[in-house]
């Protein structure tokens, strides 16, 4: 069957933001005085505002006000943001080849707000044909409903669409969803991430990926 759609994560894989959210994750864990473990970056790659914060009070036993940390967490996300986020390499080429040739959405674990704010303050602007934020949905990744919510808003079939994701929660939403996945790796020597029938180190690999199976 016929690729129809594209459908893209925001983090890592259509912005360069994944350094800078870990930049501002450190400072946060400076001002309370945790060292996280190597291995634990990856358990918040993917994850939504709420989980994440949920998740690290409890793993490293945080003993302050959520509301607080959560406000210093921003507030460090923002900073870093404004520092310099923008596309990552070879997206807006990849971007201009494929646009109305298929129908394209974002799915994204952000809030609407903070993307809102992205798309208000950096030169990262909305360029897709629907976007799915953590705040439209009940469940979310790993879950698929924020997939199977954006192909019912695209109109298409799980099996005519691509998902191009980075995360492990991303990904298995993606499976889970039926669609044709990439797993994005994006030259990081992060490989912990589900088998896939296809992988990509850049939107040169993805291109052709595409122009094979679309």
């Amino acid at each position: 069957m016929a690729i129809k759609a594209v459908i893209f994560d925001f983090d890592g894989v259509v912005i360069n933001s994944e350094p800078l959210y870990m930049v501002a994750e450190r400072r946060l864990f400076d001002q309370y005085g945790i060292k996280v473990p190597d291995e634990d970056w990856k358990y918040f790659k993917g994850t939504t505002e709420n989980d994440f914060y949920q998740l690290i009070m409890v793993k490293y036993q945080i003993n302050t006000d959520v509301h607080k940390l959560i406000e210093d967490g921003r507030r460090y996300i923002k900073e870093e943001f404004n520092k310099g986020v923008d596309y990552l390499p070879g997206f807006l080429d990849f971007w201009q080849s494929i646009d109305g040739h298929y129908r394209t959405g974002l799915v994204t674990s952000t809030s609407a707000s903070f993307l809102e704010w992205v798309f208000r303050n950096t030169p990262v602007r909305n360029i897709f044909d629907l976007i799915i934020t953590a705040d439209d949905v009940y469940q979310a990744k790993p879950h698929p409903e924020p997939y199977l919510k954006a192909f019912e808003s695209l109109r298409v079939r799980p099996e005519e669409c691509v998902i191009i994701e980075d995360s492990m929660t991303g990904i298995q939403a993606a499976i889970a969803s039926g669609a044709v996945t990439i797993g994005f790796r994006c030259d990081r020597n992060d490989r912990d991430i589900p088998k896939l029938p296809f992988y990509a180190d850049n939107y040169t690999e993805i291109a052709n990926i595409l122009s094979k199976i679309g």
